[in-house]
């Protein structure tokens, strides 16, 4: 097989056909369909429910932190953080000039 794919050396003899991604593919992803959420409910642990519970609470503040301001108001207070920064935060110059 490794002699098949050396660049320096001619295949001699009929093709072989090689399989398509496509189909590589498919075959992949219905492996990676199992998840541990796809368990059933009655069969996780107690902490495995607490998990999942703290991660849907992480989950709601951080989109009720988003929802608090618009995307406007996000910039301009990014804007006065930078204003007030002092200026020796700044990046030096490099290279000539």
């Amino acid at each position: 097989m490794s002699d098949a794919y050396d660049y320096g050396v001619a295949r001699t003899g009929p093709l072989k056909l090689v399989k398509k991604k496509k189909d590589l593919f498919k075959k992949n992803k219905k492996k990676k369909e199992i998840k541990t959420t796809d368990i059933p409910k009655e069969r996780r642990t107690d902490a495995e429910k607490r998990h999942d519970d703290m991660q849907m609470k992480r989950k709601m503040e951080r989109i009720d932190k988003m929802a608090e301001k618009s995307y406007r108001e996000r910039v301009k207070d990014f804007n006065e953080k930078l204003e007030r920064a002092p200026e020796h935060n700044d990046m030096p110059k490099v290279g000539p000039g």
